[in-house]
């Protein structure tokens, strides 16, 4: 009945540490540190089934993150509109969009740029 919840934001962690017993690779479960900057320094999850999968995830989340962070709000944004003119365009081409409706999104489409 009880629980007990401490979550760190992705972008605060530092590093994964992961550890297995001879019992834990042969049953695939372990134990993951997971090191941020904060005070408290370590949310820890014991004997998690896969975990090589969870770090490996959690890793790749933190990259994923660095990465849109480094391109920042304006690139992001500049990036996308003109795919989604394309996708207007290949809806116009369809006959599901009117060319009227078609010119009206990519006009608010590259307003926003």
């Amino acid at each position: 009945m009880n629980k007990n919840v401490t979550d760190s934001s992705l972008e605060k962690v530092n590093d994964v540490h992961m550890s297995q017993t001879a019992w834990g690779r042969l049953f695939d479960y372990g134990d993951i540190e997971i090191l941020t900057a904060s005070e408290l320094g370590v949310n820890q999850f014991k004997r998690i089934h896969d975990p090589v999968r969870f770090k490996i995830a959690m890793l790749n989340a933190k990259q994923s993150l660095e990465d849109r962070e480094d391109l920042g709000p304006a690139s992001r944004a500049s990036e996308d509109i003109p795919a989604l003119i394309a996708q207007l365009g290949a809806l116009r081409q369809q006959g599901v969009l009117s060319e009227e409706e078609f010119q009206q999104k990519k006009a608010q489409l590259l307003a926003r740029l």
